[in-house]
């Protein structure tokens, strides 16, 4: 149990690593790309990234995720998971390529078809390394997949940056994500060793694909209804009204998705070794839940209160219009999205696959049917009123399932996030005070880190006072992990 722990301490490290550096590199950029395109050239990307993202689900099938989970894997089952993918990206990548102009002509924007027959060959290049991002994760290798990700940003950021200097526009974006696929798949293939055999196993097939079959469907759902929110708006309203809600959304996710990253790949395999110890699994998975809620609910909170003067600074008062979205982003939806990650991840580790595929299919129904009612009412502003509804419900439709195998429902969840949630309200409502009142005409960035240091003052103040769990659990990380290399240095 504790080398287990110790692993997926230093898992989590490098995996935060990972999706910080990731969308640090790919934030910086998008600074860059903000000022010279246009709201219009992120809503049209917005929509691309629809489709490879449902084809990546639909690619994956769930395979990857069997291959971590399963207790013994054997080099049949790896070429079996291989060639299933590539089969299945080839004909994904044919259908999308045949429907690309029915696609541009619902969406009322003829550029969209050529667009996405080119960016949609990323989901064939995925499929190549696939395997070896499965096997690095089932042997806990984070630091290896974390550098891979790291060189393939920077190199697609370099060449994109250099197509939108001259002038490629929208292309540009393409580019960029076309070449971060291709680097990454590069140094998989060249860094490991395995091969696929020319084998192709039914019985591997049925095991993994009776696992993973529940979550391609599950995550298959889960993604299509994330994106339906640019649907509609892509389809309801303006090109610019889905460019200011699409780079709301990106910067909210750069905190969010590298926690969930953390979540979904760290702690699903550290948690499918302790599958037939529940009791111990249940302490691991609350330890997880309190120590992320620690740092995520604080950062949605700040980013909320500090939304105008960061959006102007980072992108011009151009953008001005996304900041209300972003807002509703990270309370509404930001808040509450890592208890939902690892209740999930929890139940997946379990090999309780069939309450994770019950659980999307009742939540998404539910989802999609608030977000039509709610956009029907209150316009571009029911997509976050309809989020936030949904997002409360799935706290405890998740917590429910979660309980039956482990005793840790909703109301044990809400208790262990509580303090964070009271913490950070008292710290947001200080912070917002005095941004507004007291210095009020600073420029936007003196407002940033004056109200950073105020925040995280008064957060880790309360923390300490009321000897929250968390607080200490990360000062040992440190003495334990961080403070030894310093000194070595």
């Amino acid at each position: 149990m504790d080398e287990l722990r110790e692993k997926t301490v230093i898992g989590s490290f490098w995996s935060l690593f990972e999706r910080f550096g990731y969308l640090t590199i790919q934030f910086l950029s998008n600074l860059v790309f903000a000022r010279l395109l246009m709201p219009e050239d992120f809503g049209v990307i917005g929509i691309l990234l629809v489709f490879t993202s449902l084809s990546t689900v639909l690619v994956d099938g769930g395979l990857a995720s069997a291959l971590i989970q399963k207790k013994e894997i054997n080099d049949t089952d790896a070429s079996t998971m291989f060639f299933t993918n590539l089969g299945l990206s080839v004909a994904i990548y044919i259908v999308i390529f045949l429907f690309a102009p029915l696609i541009a002509t619902f969406f009322k924007n003829p550029d969209i078809g050529l667009l996405l027959r080119v960016i949609e060959i990323i989901v064939v290049i995925d499929a190549f390394s696939a395997v070896q991002t499965a096997l690095l994760s089932r042997e806990m290798k984070f630091n290896l997949l974390a550098k891979y990700k790291i060189i393939a940003i920077v190199v697609a950021v370099i060449i994109s940056l250099s197509c939108v200097f001259a002038g490629m526009g929208v292309w540009s974006l393409v580019i960029q994500y076309i070449i971060y696929s291709l680097v990454r798949a590069l140094l998989l293939w060249l860094r490991s060793n395995w091969r696929p055999n020319l084998v192709y196993s039914k019985e591997s097939f049925a095991a993994l694909f009776g696992y993973g079959s529940k979550l391609l469907i599950a995550q298959f759902i889960s993604e299509l209804y994330v994106n339906f929110q640019s649907i509609l708006i892509g389809r309801k309203f303006l090109a610019k009204d889905l460019g200011f809600y699409t780079q709301a959304k990106q910067l909210q996710q750069v905190p969010v998705q590298s926690l969930s990253n953390v979540v979904n790949t760290v702690s699903f395999p550290a948690f499918s070794q302790l599958q037939d110890d529940k009791d111990k699994l249940k302490l691991m998975v609350r330890q997880n839940l309190k120590g992320l809620v620690f740092i995520n609910t604080p950062l949605m909170f700040f980013l909320s209160v500090v939304a105008s003067p960061l959006l102007v600074f980072l992108y011009s008062s151009r953008w001005i219009q996304s900041v209300p979205y972003f807002q509703f982003l990270c309370l509404g939806f930001g808040v509450l999205l890592i208890i939902h990650q690892c209740t999930l991840t929890s139940l997946r580790a379990l090999g309780r696959s069939d309450y994770v595929l019950k659980l999307e299919i009742i939540k998404k129904i539910l989802g999609i049917t608030l977000l039509l009612v709610c956009t029907h009412i209150w316009g571009i502003w029911g997509i976050m009123i309809g989020l936030t509804i949904n997002s409360v419900i799935e706290l405890f439709l998740n917590g429910y399932y979660l309980h039956k195998e482990i005793g840790y429902g909703a109301i044990g969840q809400f208790l262990d996030f509580l303090p964070s949630l009271l913490m950070s309200l008292a710290s947001s409502v200080v912070t917002y005070c005095l941004l507004t009142f007291i210095i009020p005409g600073w420029s936007n960035f003196l407002q940033l880190i004056v109200g950073f240091i105020i925040f995280v003052t008064i957060y880790l103040f309360l923390a300490y006072i009321f000897k929250i769990d968390s607080l200490w659990m990360y000062k040992r990380i440190v003495d334990r992990f961080v403070l030894p290399k310093l000194s070595r240095k």
